[in-house]
């Protein structure tokens, strides 16, 4: 089957839905994502999706659930050689990223409410478990960044769209709110329990900390979902 003729199976006025993929055609008419011929609101039925697959939220074992109807001629035309699928492979397997992320995230608003009840309650048990939250959190923020980078890589090539620009600047801040914090806190011990601008300053970081997680799992959300 050739390009144009793969073009004519669009999902509309009853007509099949097929993709291609390395070069093999697929009828995927029964998968309720492919309603009207298009997936996600981005793909669309008749069309050689090769390249777009390496940035799907799964692999393309997907596919061993649908029937190969055909092959797509001057299929080496289309194949999309890429040396970094044994790489992609890995990352799908063991997903460091989404795995490693949710350590700080956790961490952050656990240390956020503990600082807000020592506010309340001037318990210092509270300061002292907030702190600890936000250096567990600072510690591991390093980690899931680094896995960050590497599925930016991996999976996008390292395309600075609007989405990764994002994340990469919202991460920078949240890395030195986080920094800040620890390092002041380690310097001046009793910071919590003074009364000036510095004191004041130290807690605004750590509750600005909560909605720049939020932006940063929208933008992750994003990605995911486009």
């Amino acid at each position: 089957m050739k390009k144009d003729e793969l073009q004519q199976y669009s999902g509309k006025e009853g007509k099949p839905i097929y993709i291609s993929y390395k070069g093999k055609i697929y009828d995927v008419s029964k998968s309720k994502l492919w309603k009207d011929g298009v997936h996600m609101n981005i793909h669309r039925a008749g069309e050689d999706l090769t390249n777009d697959l390496s940035e799907a939220p799964h692999g393309e074992e997907i596919l061993d659930k649908f029937e190969q109807v055909g092959i797509l001629e001057n299929e080496s035309e289309y194949l999309y050689i890429d040396n970094k699928e044994s790489l992609r492979d890995l990352y799908r397997k063991f997903h460091p990223h989404p795995t490693l992320v949710h350590f700080p995230i956790a961490a952050l608003f656990l240390g956020a409410l503990l600082q807000f009840l020592f506010l309340i309650t001037k318990t210092s048990s509270f300061e002292s478990a907030a702190f600890y939250s936000i250096l567990f959190a600072t510690v591991f923020q390093i980690p899931a960044v680094i896995s960050g980078i590497f599925s930016w890589w991996v999976n996008y090539d390292s395309t600075l769209t609007s989405i990764f620009k994002n994340k990469l600047r919202y991460s920078a801040i949240l890395l030195c709110m986080t920094f800040f914090v620890v390092i002041i806190r380690f310097l001046i011990s009793d910071i919590s329990f003074r009364d000036d601008i510095l004191s004041l300053t130290y807690n605004i970081v750590i509750f600005f900390n909560v909605p720049v997680v939020f932006i940063l799992g929208f933008y992750g959300g994003k990605i995911t979902w486009h």
